[in-house]
């Protein structure tokens, strides 16, 4: 080090190494102060691929896309692969490992053990998180939870850790495990999201998250997933899942980037979904080897154009169903939510009779407030909203609507004791069921 010239008090100490510092309290590693990396100590690593060129290892990647379209087929098509080490559709090498899995919505036993055995996956490096065991701090009995990333990340590090091999992370969907996180608070959302993608880092894995697109068929494909943006700017490469409008069958589905930090290859590919030999009723993807050249932008955009009111409707049942999910919610609550995923109030209101939504009212006069809830929901006990996970998105059910459009009463609670009787209830079922999804059920 260079000395200052004696009774200058003004000039400053300079140094042999550019990147040396003074020592200080605040970086001494004892109190608290900024932590600082010299980018000369750092050493540079290439990007490890799961799938080269599209998901990452030690990376966030987001799948999104419309009800119906595959999205759950493709992601356990995906775990398939890597419980074998097997190819990519584009002819990639594999990577071999493990793989947890959390899924809100499909069934393990009558859907996802199918699924992958149908996609010819090692079911023995296949693990599913289901809940999570804790002791209630009253009874100090032991209680099983929903699994929610808000509080249980260290559970996933665990499984993770307990798979020995873990190669990759599946949410489907991300939405239903936020905990009370506001899913449309960039901040909220990046303070949930900026863990889990430094848990992916230091375990070196993949994590595919499956998500949902809002109705704003004017807006761009970078700000068509649902919630806030920083869902996509959190992750570093996002799949949009779509209808190629060009295939007069209609089964034809579109793998396009919306975004990729990470790879230098832009382009899309295509699948389908196809019944197996066995004839069992269960699908596989069937992808196909060329890559395809549209952009996500054209793909979103021209399918928001051909998209019909009924559709709307539709979609819009689906998204009422998730939201009531976990139980009633605030009516003006629903609707804001709405509004901002770009569902119409009428189309909403439409949904909400098509669907036979409880409506009940809690208070009176002006201090009363109204909720809603779906028909076998409407118990005097149901939970409050605020202790529950934030549902505005899509929520925990799969469903595939099945609405034909037509209004219902508004919120008049007499009109909904009788959308609460048995016929009533087994038309919503049905609706719900997964066997009258688009093409091979919902996912």
């Amino acid at each position: 080090m260079t000395n200052a010239t004696p009774g200058d008090q003004s000039q400053k100490p300079t140094y042999d190494k550019p990147h040396q510092q003074p020592s200080s309290p605040a970086s001494d590693g004892k109190v608290a102060g900024p932590v600082l990396i010299n980018l000369a100590d750092v050493q540079p690593e290439r990007v490890r691929w799961l799938w080269a060129g599209r998901i990452a290892r030690g990376k966030l990647t987001m799948i999104a896309g419309d009800p119906g379209l595959g999205k759950s087929f493709l992601s356990l098509d995906i775990a398939a692969r890597v419980s074998k080490g097997r190819s990519w559709p584009d002819g990639t090498a594999g990577t071999c490992g493990s793989v947890v899995l959390l899924s809100a919505e499909d069934d393990l036993a009558d859907t996802i053990r199918p699924r992958l055995d149908a996609a010819d996956a090692d079911v023995t490096r296949i693990v599913a998180l289901d809940s999570i065991r804790d002791i209630d701090r009253k009874s100090r009995e032991v209680v099983l939870q929903s699994f929610s990333l808000q509080r249980d990340l260290p559970s996933l590090e665990l499984a993770i850790e307990r798979s020995g091999d873990c190669r990759l992370v599946v949410i489907d969907p991300i939405t239903a495990y936020l905990g009370t996180t506001d899913s449309h608070k960039n901040a909220e959302i990046r303070g949930l999201l900026a863990p889990l993608s430094a848990m992916a880092a230091r375990h070196d894995v993949a994590v595919v998250a499956v998500t949902h697109l809002n109705k704003s068929s004017t807006m761009t494909a970078m700000y068509r997933t649902m919630g806030s943006l920083a869902f996509v700017a959190t992750a570093r490469a996002v799949w949009a899942v779509t209808k190629d409008k060009d295939d007069p069958s209609g089964r034809r589905r579109l793998f396009l980037p919306v975004k990729n930090n990470l790879g230098a290859d832009q382009t899309g590919m295509a699948y389908r979904l196809q019944g197996t030999p066995a004839g069992d009723g269960t699908a596989v993807v069937a992808w196909e080897p060329d890559p395809v050249a549209i952009t996500a932008d054209d793909a979103l955009g021209d399918h928001q154009k051909a998209r019909g009111k009924g559709s709307k409707v539709e979609e819009a049942m689906y998204w009422l169903r998730g939201a009531l999910a976990g139980g009633r919610l605030l009516a003006d609550d629903i609707k804001q939510r709405a509004e901002r995923d770009g569902i119409a109030s009428r189309t909403l209101d439409r949904a909400k009779g098509e669907l036979g939504v409880a409506v009940d009212k809690e208070g009176f006069g002006d201090d009363g407030r109204w909720r809603w809830s779906l028909p076998d929901q409407c118990a005097p006990d149901a939970p409050d909203p605020e202790t529950l996970a934030a549902l505005d998105d899509v929520g925990a059910l799969s469903v595939d609507p099945e609405g034909n459009g037509g209004s219902r009463g508004d919120e008049q609670p007499e009109n909904t004791k009788g959308r609460q009787n048995s016929k009533d209830r087994q038309d919503i079922k049905d609706r719900q069921s997964p066997e009258r999804g688009d093409e091979w059920g919902v996912v």
